[in-house]
């Protein structure tokens, strides 16, 4: 195996282990509110930048389409979200926090404003502002 190979195989077990432990770290602060790690995942993605199409949710979301849908149907049903038809084409969907999950997600991100974890995200963010 090359060195290259390995070093990315490293990688990525990295990642998974430092995803595994950020979520676990912050597991008490969604869980308060009765969320599961992606529905989390969704709604941060929803408070940074709102009015996402489920494409997209899904790839900031870091999540299945299938497992996507299931979860912001859950979303939607709590009131947390809201899902509405794209004004330009019907066949697609936009979705966005709702008041209340809005305030939700900003008491969670509060929650998780630590520095050894804004540490971790901002260090995080500059590797993956370097890849392709």
């Amino acid at each position: 195996m090359e060195v290259a190979e390995t070093a990315v195989t490293d990688l990525a077990v990295l990642l998974a282990q430092a995803q595994r432990r950020i979520e676990r770290a912050l597991a008490e602060a969604y869980a308060d509110f009765d969320l599961t790690a992606e529905q989390w995942r969704i709604l941060s993605v929803l408070l940074d930048d709102p009015g996402k199409t489920m494409t997209r949710l899904a790839d900031g979301a870091a999540l299945p389409a299938g497992t996507l849908t299931r979860h912001v149907d859950r979303l939607v049903e709590r009131g947390l979200v809201l899902r509405k038809v794209h004004a330009e084409d019907k066949r697609r969907a936009v979705v966005a926090l709702s008041p209340v999950g809005a305030s939700a997600a900003r008491e969670i991100r509060a929650r998780q404003q630590n520095e050894a974890v804004a540490k971790v995200a901002r260090d995080l963010r500059t590797v993956l502002d370097t890849l392709p």
